[in-house]
C-alpha cells in the first residue's frame, strides 16, 4: 500500500514539474516573440497602436468620401472601438498560423506540446491589446463616455476573441506546416475579413437581405458587442453573440482534432 502511495507521490511530482516546464517554455516564447517583433525598431511597442491608429485615419478619410453612418458616435471612436479587438484578432492569427513551422528548430530538439507555440502567439498579440487599449479608454476618456458595469463584458469578449484566433490559428498552423501557401494567403484573406467585417461601417448599414449570412461571419457579433460595452454602454447582443461562439465552437471541433492527429508529423515535414 505504501509502495503504491509513493509511485502515486513520484508520478503527481513528475507532472507538476512537466507542466511547470511548459508554463516556462510558453512564457519564454511569448517574451521572445514580443521582443523579437520590435527589435531594431525606433518606435518600439507603440506599433501595438499605430497600426490601428492608421487605419482609423484612412476610415476617416473614405467617410468624408462615402459618407459612411455611425450611429450618431464621433467616427474616430467608432473605428477605434472596433479597431483595437479587430487588430488584436488579426495579429494573433496571423501570429499562430505559422508559429509551428517557425519554431521548427525549438520542436525538433524538445519533446513539448506542440499547442504551446500557437497559444504562445496569442498570448503575445494580448500584450499588444493591452498597449493599445490604454489609447483607446483615453479617447473614451476625452469623449466622456463614462465607464460602466456593462464593461466587464469585456474579459468574456476578449476570450471568445482569443478562443476564435487560436482555433483558427491551429488549424491553419496543421495544414500550413504542410503546405505554405496556406500561410501566404492569410494576408489576402485577413483584408478580405475586415471588409465583411463592421468595423468601418456599422452593422446596421448591411441590407437585411444579406444579414443572416453576414452574421454568420463570427466577428460580426464579436466586434459588435466590443462597441455595446465600450461606446453604447450596453451589454452585448447575445443572439448574435451565441452565433458567434456557435461559430468558433463548430471552428475548434475540426481544428483541434485536425491539429492533434497530423503533429505527430511537424518534426519530420521542418
Amino acid at each position: 500500500m505504501e509502495r503504491a502511495a509513493g509511485q502515486y507521490r513520484r508520478l503527481d511530482s513528475t507532472k507538476t514539474q512537466r507542466q511547470s516546464h511548459i508554463w516556462s517554455l510558453t512564457l519564454a516564447l511569448v517574451v521572445r516573440e514580443f521582443k523579437g517583433q520590435y527589435r531594431r525598431s525606433l518606435l518600439g511597442p507603440a506599433w501595438a497602436f499605430l497600426q490601428p491608429l492608421a487605419y482609423m485615419v484612412v476610415f476617416s478619410f473614405l467617410k468624408g468620401v462615402l459618407a459612411i453612418p455611425s450611429d450618431g458616435v464621433p467616427y474616430a471612436l467608432f473605428t477605434f472601438s472596433a479597431l483595437v479587438p479587430w487588430t488584436f484578432f488579426s495579429n494573433a492569427l496571423s501570429r499562430s498560423a505559422p508559429s509551428v513551422y517557425s519554431n521548427g528548430a525549438i520542436l525538433k530538439k524538445i519533446a513539448v506540446p506542440r499547442e504551446i507555440f500557437p497559444i504562445a502567439s496569442v498570448v503575445t498579440s494580448m500584450v499588444d491589446l493591452l498597449i493599445a487599449s490604454t489609447i483607446l479608454f483615453g479617447m473614451l476618456i476625452w469623449y466622456e463616455i463614462p465607464f460602466t458595469i456593462h464593461l466587464l463584458w469585456l474579459p468574456v469578449l476578449v476570450l471568445m476573441t482569443s478562443l476564435l484566433a487560436l482555433g483558427l490559428g491551429l488549424g491553419l498552423a496543421a495544414i500550413g506546416t504542410f503546405k505554405r501557401d496556406i500561410i501566404f494567403a492569410i494576408p489576402f484573406l485577413m483584408q478580405f475579413w475586415l471588409l465583411v467585417t463592421p468595423v468601418m461601417y456599422a452593422s446596421s448599414a448591411v441590407p437585411e437581405r444579406w444579414r443572416l449570412v453576414y452574421e454568420f461571419n463570427p466577428m460580426v457579433g464579436l466586434i459588435d458587442g466590443f462597441r455595446s460595452v465600450l461606446i453604447y454602454n450596453q451589454s452585448p447582443d447575445l443572439s448574435l453573440l451565441g452565433l458567434s461562439a456557435a461559430v468558433t465552437a463548430g471552428i475548434w471541433l475540426i481544428a483541434w482534432p485536425l491539429f492533434r492527429s497530423v503533429s505527430q508529423y511537424f518534426a519530420d515535414v521542418l
